[in-house]
């Protein structure tokens, strides 16, 4: 992809799970766009239906859409209605939610409301990957912190979606899908499919990172969204 020809526009960021936009920050920093072109969506409502007026507040014709986990599931349940110059989506599930997750999914909402977000998110955290796993851990459970009261909001936005294939598959822009290589929570089999679904898609395999690949590795990141080689 042309990133360079993207790095003009304004970017739509809609973070995972307990991340603020800072798990984007290394990449974007990379991808050269400034800090006045970057928007961050908080993800603080129940349904991916509460999210156009959201979006429709923040969109501009052209805009870039970048979620991560669970922003990502919001921007592709929402494909379809993006007028983007192009959706990239890291770490994305397209699948309505597993109802085996639930259980511990809950449980997890709880431990952070009583425990607080790093507490709880510490002992749950994935494999950290990357050549800084200390600092990217570092990021995460601040950013844990940072966004705890919103767990509930979060939860039920997770459980509750109904899965994304559709409006991919109408998707009026290219999509571009990056997953690490490691991620056990959406494995990169879940990309392939979204990407192939996609009139323009196109999934790329973050070699030796996991799940939270954009704070592991914005580098690699950003060489794989613009076809390059990491020196």
């Amino acid at each position: 992809m042309d990133i360079d020809a993207l790095r003009e526009r304004r970017w739509i960021l809609l973070p995972g799970t307990l991340c603020t936009s800072g798990i984007f920050e290394d990449f974007l920093d990379l991808v050269g766009v400034e800090s006045d072109r970057r928007f961050p969506v908080v993800l603080k409502h129940l349904q991916i239906d509460d999210y156009i007026s959201v979006l429709d507040q923040v969109m501009r014709p052209g805009a870039v859409v970048c979620g991560f986990s669970l922003g990502a599931i919001v921007a592709a349940h929402l494909a379809d209605r993006l007028d983007a110059s192009a959706l990239v989506l890291f770490g994305l599930n397209p699948l309505s939610d597993d109802p085996d997750k639930a259980r511990d999914r809950q449980i997890f909402a709880q431990a952070v409301k009583t425990e607080g977000g790093r507490a709880a998110l510490q002992p749950r955290l994935p494999a950290i990957y990357g050549k800084t796993p200390a600092r990217t851990t570092e990021l995460l459970l601040t950013m844990a912190d940072d966004t705890a009261d919103l767990i509930e909001e979060q939860t039920a936005l997770a459980l509750n979606r109904p899965g994304a294939m559709g409006a991919l598959a109408a998707a009026r822009c290219p999509v571009r899908l990056l997953t690490g290589s490691e991620d056990k929570n959406a494995p990169f089999a879940l990309a392939q499919a979204a990407a192939k679904v996609a009139a323009d898609g196109l999934a790329s395999e973050l070699d030796g990172l996991g799940h939270y690949a954009l704070a592991e590795d914005a580098r690699l990141c950003h060489a794989a969204l613009s076809g390059q080689s990491v020196q």
